[in-house]
């Protein structure tokens, strides 16, 4: 885990509830927490991955709008194994339906393959996510290997299937020296937020 916030990760260890609900993930040994900016620690790293998930908040600032970017996407890569995947929260569809398609269109530009898809989270309604891999994912042939709370094989099945209304394509790619996600993300249905 690589995070800026040092007091939300030691309160992540500590509190009660939120141990509880963390099932005292912080304490254990294989996890290890790095404390920083994603942006400058991933070059440092020399471990390869299976899995890499960026759960960054929304693109809505410059310190933000680089953790969506090409370069930052090709800083990644590297940290890839060969066969893994990396998925990233991508805004609201609904909301930013631009900065949700530029985050797909963007992991294609670093030559990804890209599987975005939307879920109902409770405390932020439609939400959009981006799955990638560097080859092709047969997503309808996905198992379920574990028990969770909200997914099944059926929803598994058909996560993949956008609705008719979220529409991908008609964008630019979000660069750090142009960070068009910054104004798809401004979008003014966010005003209908509150």
């Amino acid at each position: 885990l690589i995070d800026l916030d040092q007091v939300v990760v030691n309160l992540a260890r500590t509190h009660p509830f939120l141990t509880r609900e963390n099932g005292h993930s912080f304490a254990d040994p294989r996890v290890t927490v790095i404390q920083g900016d994603a942006f400058t620690m991933i070059p440092t790293l020399q471990t390869v991955f299976d899995v890499i998930i960026a759960d960054f908040p929304d693109p809505d600032r410059d310190a933000i709008a680089k953790l969506y970017a090409q370069g930052f996407y090709q800083r990644l890569l590297p940290r890839l194994a060969p066969n893994g995947v990396l998925i990233t929260q991508a805004s609201s569809p609904f909301f930013a339906p631009k900065a949700f398609a530029c985050i797909a269109a963007t992991l294609e530009s670093v030559g990804l393959r890209v599987y975005p898809y939307v879920v109902d989270v409770p405390s932020f309604g439609l939400w959009g996510f981006v799955l990638s891999a560097r080859s092709p994912i047969a997503v309808d042939q996905l198992q379920l290997p574990v028990e969770t709370q909200f997914l099944t094989q059926t929803t598994m099945k058909n996560l993949f299937d956008l609705p008719k209304d979220i529409r991908m394509g008609n964008v630019e790619i979000n660069r750090l020296s142009q960070p068009v996600i910054l104004n798809y993300q401004a979008d003014p249905r966010w005003a209908s937020y509150d």
